[in-house]
């Protein structure tokens, strides 16, 4: 099966479907680059809301 017929099946799954495959491809990337692990552990773990962005500002970072 070559990378665009699974790119073809994919596009016709449900967008819930979608979504999860999206959310494991993530997570797989994540588990590859450990420190990108540390730096989002570290982030959660974050209590300080100084240092927390706002849903608009972080949509105002993902407009470009």
């Amino acid at each position: 099966m070559s990378l665009q017929e699974i790119k073809s099946g994919l596009a016709e799954l449900p967008q819930e479907q979608q979504d999860h495959l999206a959310a494991y491809l993530v997570h797989l990337r994540h588990q590859r680059d450990a420190g990108l692990r540390r730096e989002i552990t570290t982030r959660l773990d974050d209590k300080n809301p100084d240092h927390w962005v706002s849903i608009d500002q972080l949509r105002e970072q993902w407009k470009d």
